[in-house]
C-alpha cells in the first residue's frame, strides 16, 4: 500500500515546478500536439466518421483565423493550422466541442480508470452472489445482513467498543456502492 501511495505522490507532484499547459479534454477533445499557430486534436467523436469531418471542415474553414485543416477520420484526429494573434488553442478547442455538440460530455463527471474496473469487479462479485444463492441474496444485501449481525452482536456483547475495522469496510462498501450503475 506504501508503494501505490509513493508512486501516486510521486507522479502528482513530480511537476510541480512547471507549469501546466491546456491539454483539453481527456477522452473527447484531446490536444496531442500544440505550437503556436498550429494544434493536433484527437476527437474519438469523429472516429470513422467522414461526415461529420466534413461539417466540422466546413464550419472552421468560414473563420478567417483558420488557415488549414487535416482531418483523419480513421484515427479521429484534426490537424488545425491558424494564426497564432487572432485565436488560441483553448478557445479552438471549445470551438471545435460546441460544433461537435459534444457540450453534454464535458459536463460529465469523469471516472478513474481505478474506479471503472472496481465497477466492474463489484459487479461481478455482484453476479456471483445473485447466482450462487439463486436469487435470495445480491451482494448488497447479503453486506447489509452481515452488518445488522455484527452490529447486533456487538451491541449485546460490549455495546462500549465500536468495530473501527468494520466501519472502515462499511465506508468502502458504501463508497463502492456509488461505483456501481
Amino acid at each position: 500500500m506504501h508503494i501505490i501511495t509513493g508512486l501516486l505522490l510521486s507522479k502528482l507532484l513530480s511537476g510541480a515546478g512547471k507549469p501546466r499547459t491546456f491539454r483539453g479534454f481527456r477522452g473527447i477533445v484531446e490536444i496531442k500536439h500544440a505550437i503556436p499557430g498550429r494544434v493536433r486534436y484527437y476527437i474519438p467523436f469523429l472516429r470513422n466518421d467522414i461526415e461529420k469531418g466534413q461539417m466540422l471542415e466546413q464550419q472552421l474553414l468560414k473563420a478567417s483565423a483558420i488557415k488549414e485543416i487535416n482531418i483523419n477520420p480513421l484515427l479521429g484526429t484534426v490537424l488545425v493550422v491558424y494564426e497564432a494573434g487572432k485565436i488560441n488553442e483553448v478557445t479552438l478547442t471549445g470551438v471545435l466541442a460546441k460544433l461537435l455538440g459534444l457540450e453534454k460530455e464535458l459536463e460529465k463527471t469523469p471516472r478513474s480508470l481505478i474506479g471503472k474496473e472496481l465497477n466492474k469487479v463489484l459487479k461481478s462479485a455482484n453476479s456471483t452472489v445473485y447466482e450462487q444463492t439463486d436469487g435470495l441474496l445480491d451482494l448488497n444485501s447479503a453486506i447489509t445482513l452481515a452488518f445488522l449481525s455484527l452490529g447486533l452482536w456487538s451491541i449485546a456483547r460490549k455495546p462500549s467498543i465500536l468495530p473501527a475495522g468494520v466501519s472502515l469496510v462499511y465506508w468502502a462498501y458504501n463508497n463502492s456502492l456509488k461505483q456501481l450503475d
